[in-house]
């Protein structure tokens, strides 16, 4: 209660749960635990903690003292529920306890206190096209709301209604509106498997909210990016994100992985070169040094040894081959800045330039990674006046390329991953309504902005 007191609300309720786990009939637990799930709009958990405290309260769930034989009773096995427990040819009340063991029944009873409220309507539903589930909003400010009914794309496509008990609608939100939709249960029409196609993915909203979803790779929606949750034993299965609100998104596993899968490379040369880049990232500066400025190795190391034996402190590697005169400033800088680089190549990269595999499969795989189409610039026809879309310093700083126009969509090529962060500087400066970025070759890409803007001058 001091935890709530203070705001801590999340916290209050994890002690809470650790007091209904130690007595799970003690009803003043359930009673503030449900009491500050409303306080942080939980809806379902909190009336349903708080229905558990009224029936400790009024007995109805207390055990009884003496306990009789117990009868078995399995969904599974019987034709009739009710004729099986109460049949008419017995003459006398039969008070004899029930334990229903079909895992049908466990899920219906329990003690879940999100999965409880309303568990037999979301078992029972039958999934139409106007077909209501219950549901959790989550808005950019960070409120969650719990909803016991919600239809999709309901008046229009871009929007969701919010059903009262008694079936009416009692809100519309638009779905633009919206950080993120789960669902119990979803149209048909639009359901995907969750299997082995689904690969977890790093999304970013507008709002700045980060989640990790099953996203399936075929997508039968524009206005929604549907997914899965990766929360264990979860009602709320599925996971439905506005793709206007989405500000970039990820597959969360190797671009290595996304290479053998497209047979790019094979597993023995990648191994080969992951060990090689790790060696590249880790090499000594000393060994840079030996290579940039033709000094011998072993020449260096002697000279490190003996400013060790001399026991010179506090200079640098750089600071002592300069003082003996085995290098100079220059040879020193450039080493370091070679270090840098190396230490900062990413795999990629590092495999184009060892010629391991061409910059186009690299360019491929990243643009499965991070969720972009490939386009082939040679493959593209750009009018001018597209060209002329984007201001020309706006193209040269972040390299990047107006392609066409289709709807008010504008098309932009772009050689990093990370470009939709230019969205709302684009939006502006392109005058248009939307904007898809597409990955393409940084050569290609480089090639053609040098051509059309550095020498012709196109653009403003």
């Amino acid at each position: 209660m001091k935890l709530v007191q203070a705001g801590r609300l999340e916290e209050a309720i994890d002690f809470f749960s650790k007091a209904v786990e130690i007595d799970p009939s003690h009803g003043a637990s359930y009673h503030n635990r449900g009491e500050t799930y409303l306080l942080l709009d939980r809806i379902i958990e909190g009336h349903t903690d708080l229905q558990k405290a009224k029936d400790l309260q009024s007995g109805r769930l207390r055990h009884k003292k003496t306990q009789a034989p117990t009868t078995k009773i399995s969904v599974n096995d019987i034709d009739n529920l009710y004729d099986t427990v109460f049949p008419e040819d017995t003459g006398d009340t039969d008070d004899d306890p029930l334990e229903f063991d079909d895992s049908f029944y466990d899920y219906v009873f329990s003690d879940d206190a999100i999965e409880t409220e309303e568990a037999w309507d979301g078992l029972t539903q039958t999934n139409t096209e106007n077909s209501a589930f219950p549901a959790i909003l989550e808005f950019p400010n960070g409120n969650r709301q719990e909803v016991t009914g919600a239809i999709l794309f309901k008046p229009t496509n871009n929007d969701i209604s919010l059903l009262r008990n008694d079936g009416y609608v009692e809100r519309v939100i638009p779905l633009e509106q919206l950080e993120c939709i789960r669902m119990a249960g979803i149209p048909p029409e639009i359901a995907k498997n969750n299997n082995s196609e689904c690969h977890i993915e790093i999304i970013e909203t507008i709002g700045g909210n980060v989640y990790h979803e099953a996203i399936h790779p075929n997508q039968n929606l524009d206005n929604i990016l549907l997914g899965f949750s990766t929360k264990e034993q979860t009602r709320f299965i599925y996971s439905l994100i506005p793709t206007k609100n989405i500000r970039k998104r990820c597959q969360q596993r190797f671009l290595g992985d996304i290479l053998l899968e497209k047979r790019f490379i094979s597993n023995n040369m990648l191994k080969r070169a992951l060990d090689e880049h790790q060696q590249t990232k880790s090499m000594k500066l000393g060994k840079i040094i030996a290579q940039q400025s033709h000094v011998l190795y072993s020449t260096i190391e002697d000279e490190l040894e003996k400013a060790k034996q001399d026991n010179i402190k506090g200079l640098k590697i750089g600071e002592i081959l300069l003082s003996a005169g085995l290098v100079n400033e220059q040879q020193i800088l450039d080493a370091l800045e070679t270090q840098e680089n190396m230490q900062n190549m990413k795999i990629g990269q590092f495999l184009i330039e060892n010629g391991i595999i061409q910059e186009k499969e690299v360019y491929i795989a990243l643009a499965e990674k991070f969720r972009i189409p490939f386009v082939d610039l040679r493959k593209e026809k750009v009018s001018k006046k597209i060209l002329t879309r984007l201001p020309r310093n706006l193209v040269l700083k972040n390299e990047i390329l107006p392609i066409s126009l289709d709807n008010g969509t504008l098309k932009i090529a772009t050689l990093h991953p990370d470009a939709p962060l230019l969205s709302e500087t684009i939006l502006t400066e392109g005058d248009c309504k939307d904007v898809q970025f597409v990955l393409t070759q940084p050569t290609h890409l480089r090639n053609i902005i040098s051509l059309l803007y550095k020498k012709i001058g196109v653009g403003r």
